[in-house]
């Protein structure tokens, strides 16, 4: 089924082609927590391979390196994709390289005030 290129809800463009293309790619993934007040609570970066694509549900990635076994979706948007240059990626957090990732993507999430 396809879905319009835009939602009346709020939500961003999703490229059917692109997404399909997203399938079986390596993705580095930086997500950065934050309050509703804007003040960063946590930051995260992710790798691995796109599983699926799919504009109700999400993008989801079967994480590789030290979180492989894991899956993480991510909001269904195709916009923050962006092709990575070629070359080696440390993740801060673990120190792990990723080498020539297909993808990249960065995502902030606002946190409600517990």
């Amino acid at each position: 089924m396809q879905h319009p290129p835009s939602f009346d809800d709020g939500r961003p463009p999703f490229d059917h082609d692109f997404a399909n293309e997203l399938v079986g790619k390596l993705v580095l993934v930086g997500i950065t927590y934050q309050d509703r007040r804007g003040e960063v609570t946590q930051q995260e970066q992710i790798f691995g391979t796109v599983v699926s694509a799919d504009a109700r549900r999400g993008v989801l990635v079967s994480l590789e390196g030290s979180r492989v076994g894991e899956t993480k979706w991510l909001p269904p948007s195709t916009h923050a994709f962006e092709p990575a240059p070629k070359g080696e990626y440390r993740l801060r957090s673990t120190g792990e390289v990723v080498v020539d990732p297909d993808f990249l993507a960065q995502w902030t999430s606002t946190q409600p005030d517990a």
